[in-house]
């Protein structure tokens, strides 16, 4: 690979486009997270559009478990930063609630509207109010986009408040 050059950085982190059929993701995984989320909002089971924060987006969906939570799994969406919300990938709290994990989903403002920095001080807060409604240890789990936000609740210079960083387990 030594002497390859990147002429067209949109296409080096635009996955999809090189895959074939890609460009059906992640729309069908909608259908999914809505039979999902109705699943469980007709057992009691999910609380929807939670208010974390100021912004029209800072809302986040909590999933429970049939009994008391273990700990609390946090599932940041993907997307560039720029695209995409939590109803897409509620489907995927499924493993966790099934194993006696909350999973709580948020969504927040996107790219240009605020920068990465403003995402990451949304996606704190979000995970500092679920904290508070779930006891137990904390797991973070993103994709793309949310793999970044997830890690850098882990860092040195985390925006979480030290209570609530002190109980990850696990990004």
């Amino acid at each position: 690979m030594l002497g390859l050059r990147i002429v067209d950085w949109d296409d080096a982190y635009a996955n999809g486009a090189n895959i074939a059929g890609g460009d059906r993701w992640p729309a069908a995984w909608d259908g999914p997270a809505q039979a999902f989320r109705e699943k469980l909002l007709a057992q009691g089971r999910a609380r929807l559009d939670i208010v974390y924060g100021e912004a029209p987006r800072s809302r986040f969906d909590l999933f429970l478990p049939p009994a008391a939570p273990k700990g609390l799994v946090v599932f940041i969406h993907g997307g560039y930063w720029m695209e995409s919300d939590k109803t897409s990938w509620s489907h995927l709290a499924a493993g966790a609630v099934g194993r006696g994990f909350a999973v709580v989903m948020p969504s927040y403002t996107l790219c240009p509207r605020t920068r990465i920095g403003g995402i990451v001080n949304e996606v704190a807060a979000a995970i500092g109010k679920a904290a508070a409604m779930v006891e137990g240890p904390l797991m973070l789990t993103g994709h793309s986009a949310g793999g970044h936000l997830a890690s850098r609740m882990a860092t040195t210079t985390s925006p979480l408040g030290a209570m609530v960083a002190q109980r990850i387990r696990k990004v």
